[in-house]
């Protein structure tokens, strides 16, 4: 996610983050996989970078695992007062969703959750990328 201009604010690069993961996931479902690690890189207005990875509990493409993952990475940075210019969110560890493992659990609102996911894709290719989107992100 490229800024307009050089980024001075941890809430625009959160938000970025959310936007980044969110669409992610969207991508990875759509194409049947999973990632068993994420990787951020934060480019700097001098042109410098910095790049931080970590592997995941259980391989996903659940959107909220991966914005928990990336916001994780970014909290980890400790970064202060920095001038980004981008921040790019990769997947890693690509594996089919189909023979991935999923750890059961007995809260139904983590079922709720990703059927509500699914959902939220089937609006999106049907009526755009912008149809459903978290509220932090519509203004």
């Amino acid at each position: 996610r490229p800024f307009d201009r050089d980024e001075l604010d941890p809430g625009r690069h959160r938000a970025a983050l959310l936007s980044a993961a969110g669409e992610l996931g969207g991508r990875l479902r759509a194409l049947g996989k999973v990632c068993r690690s994420l990787t951020l890189t934060v480019r700097y207005a001098d042109r410098s970078a910095t790049v931080r990875g970590r592997t995941l509990a259980e391989p996903t493409a659940h959107s909220a695992a991966l914005t928990g993952t990336a916001y994780a990475l970014y909290e980890a940075l400790g970064l202060q007062r920095a001038r980004v210019r981008a921040l790019v969110l990769r997947a890693e560890g690509l594996g089919d969703a189909g023979h991935a493992s999923h750890q059961l659990t007995f809260d139904p609102v983590d079922e709720k959750v990703r059927r509500i996911e699914e959902v939220a894709d089937r609006a999106r290719a049907r009526f755009g990328p912008r149809a459903v989107i978290p509220g932090t992100l519509a203004a």
